[in-house]
């Protein structure tokens, strides 16, 4: 990933970054100049998850619902050193970190590339896919 802090062109690679991902997006002008260290107006937004681009990596939080540890941890399993549970650098594993009872899987990742941005996107999908099927 590129390093966004500062760039005040960031919005056209990060629309591409969040476009190869598949993760539609919103802009606020407003948003542009509340973000602290990357001045973009674009916020991702994919099945109840917002994306905002840092420094140089991807911030992702579940809004509406948590990634279930069956795809967090598949996701873990190949993309855990660039898309790390709750911003975690130390490579510590969803359940590990998520370990209260009550928790049901993973709410906040950083995300280091691109291939792991795609990766967290398709798995969000996959999950939220599976949820309306099984209503």
């Amino acid at each position: 990933m590129k390093n966004a802090a500062g760039d005040i062109n960031c919005d056209e690679y990060i629309e591409q970054e969040l476009g190869e991902a598949g993760i539609p997006f919103e802009k606020y002008e407003i948003f542009r100049k509340s973000n602290g260290e990357v001045p973009s107006s674009i916020i991702g937004i994919l099945d109840g998850w917002e994306f905002h681009r840092n420094w140089y990596y991807w911030v992702a939080r579940a809004k509406e619902t948590n990634l279930q540890f069956k795809y967090a941890d598949e996701l873990q399993e190949i993309y855990g050193e660039d898309c790390r549970v709750a911003g975690y650098a130390g490579g510590i594993l969803p359940r590990e970190w998520y370990n209260n009872p009550y928790n049901t899987g993973v709410h906040a990742y950083h995300i280091d590339t691109q291939e792991a941005l795609n990766a967290l996107a398709r798995m969000i999908r996959i999950q939220t896919n599976e949820i309306r099927n099984s209503k």
